[in-house]
C-alpha cells in the first residue's frame, strides 16, 4: 500500500528568489545554456502555494532534453516522468518537501512553454489577483480535504480562465 503525504499550502517565503538562484547555479554548472526560469507560485512574489521550486529549463528539441535529463540525474533528480502535456518532469523527492526542487523541461514556444512564463508573468504584474489566487488554494485545498489530484483538478477551471485573461496564443 502506498503511502503518500496530505498536501500543504505554505504563505510565500522572501527566501523563494534566493533558492531558486542557488538551484539554477547548480544547473548552469552542468548544463551548457542559460535557459532556465523560476516559474510556478514560488516565482510571484507574495503568492503562497506548495512551497516547491518550479524550473523551466527550454530546449530547443526534445532530443536535448535526453542529455540534460542524464545531468540532472547527476545532481539528485531521480524521479523522472515521461513526457506528458507538453513537458518532462523531474523531482528530487517523491514526496512534496521542503526542500524539494521539480525542473519542468519544456521546448521552446510551445503551448506549455508560453502558458508556463504567462501565467507567472500575469500573476507577477496583478498582485490582487495573486492575492486572490492563494485565496482560492487555501479554499480548494480544504475542498481537496489535502488530496493532490483533486487539488490539481479544482484549479484547473481558474488557470484557464487565467491564461484567457493574460491572451495566451
Amino acid at each position: 500500500m502506498k503511502i503518500t503525504k496530505r498536501l500543504k499550502i505554505f504563505p510565500y517565503n522572501k527566501n523563494f528568489p534566493r533558492i531558486f538562484e542557488r538551484e539554477k547555479k547548480k544547473i548552469s554548472k552542468i548544463i551548457d545554456h542559460n535557459r532556465t526560469y523560476h516559474i510556478g507560485s514560488t516565482a510571484v512574489p507574495g503568492l503562497g502555494g506548495k512551497g516547491i521550486i518550479d524550473i523551466m529549463i527550454e530546449v530547443k528539441n526534445w532530443k536535448e532534453a535526453s542529455g540534460i535529463i542524464k545531468k540532472l540525474k547527476s545532481i539528485g533528480f531521480k524521479h523522472i516522468h515521461p513526457k506528458e502535456g507538453g513537458r518532462i518532469f523531474l523531482s528530487k523527492h517523491r514526496e512534496p518537501t521542503p526542500d524539494n526542487v521539480h525542473i519542468h523541461i519544456v521546448k521552446k514556444g510551445s503551448k506549455t512553454y508560453k502558458e508556463l512564463l504567462n501565467f507567472r508573468d500575469y500573476l507577477r504584474k496583478n498582485k490582487k489577483e495573486a492575492k486572490r489566487y492563494f485565496k482560492l488554494k487555501l479554499e480548494w485545498l480544504n475542498k481537496a480535504k489535502g488530496n493532490r489530484a483533486k487539488y490539481t483538478k479544482l484549479k484547473e477551471k481558474y488557470i484557464k480562465e487565467t491564461l484567457n485573461k493574460a491572451k495566451i496564443k
